[in-house]
């Protein structure tokens, strides 16, 4: 029909949203790459804002307000009292202008959340010179990286909903895959590599991070660990759970870990297992 709009073909995420299949299971490298080009048009938007330049103009007065100022107040909010806490209001309460005076900048609190994860994280520390094997340097980035989550607890809240992703996210991810280039693995398996590492250093960071939390409430150490204590032993004498219950009740080793202890010792076995798989596909690939 003339005038008629030609449609896209769909990308394998788009076939299966539409379909109401899961893609969680199907997805690949290839899919996330096809449809980085077919970017929701808000989420092109929150994007952008992310990526361009902030730098104030040196042309003409200085602004009585930048977006570098707004997001400054929205951390300092969230270090205060929480993600929850961060609002449009809260945020031009705290600096001092009008709730239309943040829209300006960010169009929306899903904008401005996207500002501060980024800006939260901050820079991975810098690789120095001269340069350690790719395994201390990727043990040192995953500490940094616990270091950083703990420290701004409130990252941990934030729900991951196609958020776009900011320079200082990717440049964690650039930080960790340079050492990891060392190993002479492939692009694609240094990108499996890469979600094995990230995947552990979040989720084993993520007792240390209740318990950052619970500081920054005001709540002393005592008081954390004797709340966990006592959901945790709910299992003992429960039939539903024998096997925690015994690891629970097992006599001790006489060597407690602490909490960066006993990250370390998962990191080290994890950073094993890429070494054995280092060595093998070296091996499968020498003539």
């Amino acid at each position: 029909m003339a005038g008629r709009k030609k449609q896209q073909p769909r990308t394998r995420i788009e076939t299966a949203s539409a379909s109401g299949q899961g893609i969680a299971g199907a997805l690949t490298h290839d899919d996330m790459v096809q449809s980085s080009v077919r970017i929701d048009p808000e989420l092109r938007r929150r994007s952008e804002l992310l990526w361009d330049d902030r730098t104030p103009s040196t042309r003409g007065p200085k602004a009585a307000l930048t977006p570098d100022d707004v997001v400054q107040a929205a951390i300092d909010i969230a270090d205060a009292d929480g993600l929850a806490a961060v609002t449009m209001q809260a945020v031009s309460a705290r600096i001092g202008f009008t709730t239309m005076a943040v829209y300006r900048y960010f169009p929306s609190k899903e904008a401005l959340l996207d500002a501060i994860v980024d800006a939260g994280m901050g820079s991975p520390p810098q690789l120095r010179e001269p340069r350690a094997d790719w395994r201390t340097e990727v043990a040192q980035w995953a500490h940094a990286k616990r270091e950083m989550l703990c420290a701004r607890p409130w990252l941990a809240e934030l729900p991951f909903v196609a958020a776009p992703h900011g320079p200082n996210w990717l440049s964690w991810l650039e930080a960790v895959i340079d050492p990891l280039t060392n190993t002479g693995l492939t692009a694609v398996e240094l990108g499996q590599m890469l979600s094995v590492i990230d995947g552990y250093t979040r989720g084993a960071s993520d007792t240390a991070i209740s318990l950052a939390r619970a500081r920054a409430r005001g709540m002393s150490e005592q008081t954390w660990a004797a709340a966990v204590g006592a959901d945790l032993g709910r299992a003992i004498g429960d039939s539903r759970f024998p096997r925690f219950a015994a690891l629970l009740t097992a006599p001790s080793d006489g060597q407690p870990r602490t909490m960066e202890e006993s990250f370390d010792f998962g990191l080290q076995r994890v950073l094993d297992g890429i070494d054995s798989y280092v060595r093998a596909s070296t091996a499968r690939r020498s003539p």
